[in-house]
């Protein structure tokens, strides 16, 4: 008999959430380093009992956090490759899964703004990297599987995007993101696939 997949009690959700917004604005306000458990629950405006009813502590509040964020992004942006679908990379559209990315990541913003871009929080940053050169490695391979057909190593150009992309995504998020999922999922699209140029410069 199959398992049925239980869905988390509402209020844990509601409570967890309160816990991961005080945890991200106090990192934004103060640093990792210096906020306490006693913090997070003033913020959050629960009790210390509360927390540790779901956590042991703050930095397993962040890695839960972390964790429970880069794998709805995982999900999300894996449907399209999971379905298999048809894409035409000439189009100059942006794929499903790269407007899944900025939307997720748009949807959480102060989080990733605050887990990309403050100090002492390199975890999130390497998982961040390890996602996209998935997510990179899924999209090259279905473009082109063969390794002889391409300019470069695999690893090295699978590698090459995930840390560009990483670095626009930052860009973005630290400018309040001033442009839309889909048009960012546009222009990484068209640079991966086009390059900056309209026309090659290199040819008189």
């Amino acid at each position: 008999m199959s398992k049925k997949i239980q869905k988390m009690d509402p209020r844990v959700v509601r409570t967890r959430q309160m816990l991961r917004d005080a945890l991200v604005e106090l990192i934004h306000e103060r640093g990792y380093e210096k906020i306490t458990v006693q913090d997070i629950t003033n913020r959050a405006t629960l009790n210390r009992a509360t927390f540790y009813l779901h956590y042991r502590d703050k930095l397993d509040l962040l890695c839960q956090s972390s964790d429970e964020i880069l794998n709805d992004l995982t999900e999300s942006i894996n449907l399209s490759f999971d379905r298999k679908e048809e894409f035409d990379f000439l189009s100059d559209q942006p794929h499903e899964n790269f407007i899944h990315l900025f939307e997720q990541i748009s949807e959480n913003g102060k989080l990733y703004k605050v887990f990309l871009t403050e100090k002492n929080m390199p975890h999130f940053t390497s998982s961040m990297i390890e996602v996209l050169v998935d997510f990179i490695s899924k999209g090259i391979n279905s473009v082109e599987p063969n390794d002889k057909m391409l300019t470069i190593p695999r690893e090295i150009a699978v590698r090459y995007y995930a840390y560009a992309f990483l670095g626009v995504i930052v860009w973005w998020l630290k400018m309040d993101m001033p442009y839309t999922p889909k048009y960012m999922a546009t222009q990484l699209m068209r640079i991966a696939i086009k390059g900056p140029y309209v026309g090659n410069p290199f040819l008189n």
